[in-house]
C-alpha cells in the first residue's frame, strides 16, 4: 500500500507531523532541563558556600591544634626543668640535724 493520497503528500504530511512531535517533545524537555539546572545551581550554591566554610574551619581546627601542641610541649618542658630543678636543690641543700 502507498503512502500517497490523491496529491501524493500523505507521505510528505506524517513525516512533518512526526517530526513536529519531536520538536514539541525536545522543547519539553529542553524546558524540564533548564528547570533542572536553575534548581541545581541554586543548591550547588549553597553546598559551595558550606564547603567553603567547612574548609576554613578546618584550617582554624588545624592552626589552633598546633597552637595547643606548642603549649603542650613547652608545658611539658617547663615541667620537667622544674622537677630537675627541684631534684638538685634537695640534693644541694643540707641537712640540718637538730
Amino acid at each position: 500500500m502507498s503512502d500517497y493520497h490523491k496529491d501524493g503528500k500523505l507521505g510528505f504530511e506524517r513525516n512533518i507531523t512526526i517530526l513536529t512531535m519531536q520538536v514539541t517533545r525536545l522543547e519539553e524537555q529542553l524546558k524540564y532541563a533548564r528547570e533542572c539546572n536553575k534548581v541545581k545551581d541554586k543548591y550547588w550554591d549553597i553546598i559551595r558556600v558550606e564547603r567553603n566554610t567547612f574548609a576554613l574551619d578546618i584550617i582554624e581546627l588545624q592552626d589552633k591544634v598546633k597552637e595547643l601542641e606548642t603549649e603542650l610541649y613547652f608545658y611539658n618542658r617547663n615541667k620537667r626543668v622544674e622537677e630537675i630543678v627541684d631534684e638538685r636543690t634537695k640534693m644541694e641543700t643540707p641537712k640540718i640535724k637538730m
